[in-house]
């Protein structure tokens, strides 16, 4: 075992692996690469990076769906839900997304904090002309009920959120996840069925060569008959992790939330006080996994 792996403790590792069904000594080496690939993101993120450096990682991203969503933004003009998880490289992935977005309709993103100078920097070489700037980003503390509803009412506004944030963000409800009952944010599923806007579930994932952004099947905001708000709320919410639980089996090393994975079993707080300890650790350098979080 090396020192990168041994540094997490004991009961972490144990419950991490009996929700993964993984041997321990694995479940260590997944806990380890999941600090290196955060650290690695937050390299890319808060910290201006070489031209030549950034135009290589661009290159890698793959977007093999964005003339079908090009043609389904012209095709239909609804504002709606980008629906992701913090996965892969959502980071460059959601903004190649939103720069896809943005010749033919507003984007928005939400966030718990402001984005740095560095990163906005980075993403306007990446992206040039259609990158998402400051002016597309909402901040979670500025946006309330009715504020939401308006913008997402508007003709052709498509906003960035996530599905695996914490209870301050809508509350959280059960899906299947895992063979076992989980909560997940309800919030994506009551945006939707209260401002009538589709989802378009997206996820970023690393395939071993390219960095990919994969679009998911549109989910539109429909009440079964006799089926109440908090039961379709909850049919939404499974939908959605549904379509991420397979890139998770495939590569956990790659969702942020990993070493929290236990907490997404228990209903009340723990998840978005973990959470909530990523925000308040911004940049400190105490722990790879606290820093700052842009798309959120």
């Amino acid at each position: 075992m090396n020192r990168q792996e041994s540094e997490f403790p004991a009961e972490q590792v144990a419950a991490v692996s009996a929700f993964l069904r993984e041997p321990r000594g694995r479940t260590r080496r997944l806990l380890a690469a999941n600090r290196k690939w955060l650290a690695e993101l937050e390299r890319r993120r808060n910290n201006r990076l070489a031209e030549a450096d950034l135009r290589r990682h661009v290159a890698r991203l793959d977007f093999p769906q964005q003339k079908g969503f090009r043609e389904l933004l012209a095709d239909d003009p609804r504002s709606r839900l980008l629906t992701s998880y913090h996965f892969g490289d959502y980071i460059y992935g959601l903004n190649l997304l939103g720069a896809t977005v943005t010749p033919h309709a507003k984007v928005v993103f939400m966030s718990q904090a402001p984005g740095s100078a560095a990163y906005f920097a980075n993403m306007k070489l990446a992206f040039g002309a259609n990158a998402m700037g400051p002016d597309s980003q909402l901040l979670s503390r500025e946006a309330g009920i009715a504020g939401l509803a308006r913008l997402l009412r508007r003709p052709g506004v498509q906003f960035i959120t996530f599905c695996d944030l914490g209870e301050q963000f809508g509350g959280r409800i059960q899906a299947d996840f895992l063979f076992r009952q989980a909560w997940f944010s309800r919030g994506p599923a009551m945006l939707s069925l209260t401002n009538r806007i589709p989802l378009l579930p997206v996820i970023n994932w690393f395939d071993g060569k390219r960095e990919r952004l994969v679009l998911g099947a549109q989910i539109e905001p429909e009440r079964f008959r006799g089926e109440s708000l908090a039961r379709a709320a909850r049919r939404i919410t499974a939908e959605l992790v549904r379509f991420f639980e397979p890139f998770f089996r495939l590569n956990p090393e790659q969702w942020r939330y990993l070493g929290a994975l236990p907490l997404y079993f228990f209903q009340a707080g723990a998840v978005g006080d973990f959470q909530q300890k990523e925000t308040n650790h911004a940049g400190t350098g105490q722990d790879l996994a606290t820093a700052r979080t842009v798309h959120r």
